[in-house]
C-alpha cells in the first residue's frame, strides 16, 4: 500500500519569495568544501544587515554527516541557547490552527513552524520540509538531541513532514488539517531520522 504524498509536496506550499535562498541550498551540494566555505563567508556577510544567519557554519569546521548519502556536509551545532529559542518561539504558538503553507503568525504547517521558529532565533532554513532536512546533518532517531529536526519520508525518501524535538521523546509539529500546534510524544511511523543544525 503506497501512502498519499503530503501536503508539501504540491507546488501550493513552495515559496516565490526569496528564491535565492533555496537555489544557494541547493548549489551548496555541489559544490567543494573550499568553494562551499567562500559561498557560506559571502552569505554570512549578506546575513550580517539584521537578516537571520544561515543554519550553516562558518568555514573552520567542516564535519562529514552521517548518512550524508555520498556528500560530505558542512554543518555547524547550534548553541543551546539558539535551540532554546527556536523552541521557545514554537511553544508560543501552541494552539494555532495548521494550515497547508501556513507560515504564521496565525497558522502554520509543519515546515512553517520550524522555519518561523529558527528565524525567531536568528537561523534561516528554507520553505519546504524536504529542503529543511538537507539544511544539517542527518544523524539516527538514538542519537536526536533537544533542538534538533525530525523528519519523516515517504517510500521514495522524500521528506514529507518535519517537527522540533523536545526530548525524552517528545516533539512539538503542526500535524495536519484538522489539528493544532501541540507538544505531543513522537510519532515513529515512516521516522526516518533527525537532521542537527
Amino acid at each position: 500500500m503506497r501512502l498519499p504524498r503530503h501536503h508539501e509536496q504540491t507546488r501550493a506550499c513552495r515559496p516565490t519569495t526569496d528564491p535565492g535562498r533555496q537555489a544557494v541550498t541547493a548549489q551548496s551540494r555541489r559544490r567543494s568544501p573550499r568553494a562551499l566555505a567562500v559561498a557560506v563567508v559571502a552569505a554570512a556577510a549578506l546575513a550580517a544587515g539584521g537578516a537571520p544567519a544561515l543554519a550553516q557554519p562558518a568555514p573552520a569546521a567542516p564535519v562529514a554527516a552521517e548518512g550524508a548519502r555520498g556528500s560530505e556536509r558542512i554543518h555547524q551545532a547550534l548553541s543551546s541557547s539558539t535551540v532554546e529559542k527556536a523552541i521557545s518561539a514554537a511553544q508560543a504558538q501552541k494552539g494555532k490552527p495548521y494550515a497547508w503553507g501556513g507560515t504564521g503568525p496565525d497558522s502554520f504547517d509543519c515546515s512553517g513552524l520550524v522555519q518561523y521558529s529558527f528565524e525567531r532565533a536568528g537561523v534561516s532554513l528554507p520553505r519546504i520540509a524536504h529542503d529543511q532536512v538537507d539544511s544539517g546533518t542527518r544523524v539516527s532517531y538514538a542519537k536526536a538531541r533537544r533542538g534538533d529536526l525530525l523528519y519523516w519520508t515517504d517510500g521514495g525518501g522524500y521528506a514529507y513532514h518535519v517537527a522540533i524535538y523536545l526530548g525524552g521523546g517528545r516533539m512539538i509539529d503542526a500535524p495536519n488539517s484538522g489539528g493544532s500546534i501541540s507538544e505531543r510524544a513522537v510519532n515513529h511511523y515512516n521516522l526516518a531520522g533527525a537532521v542537527r543544525l
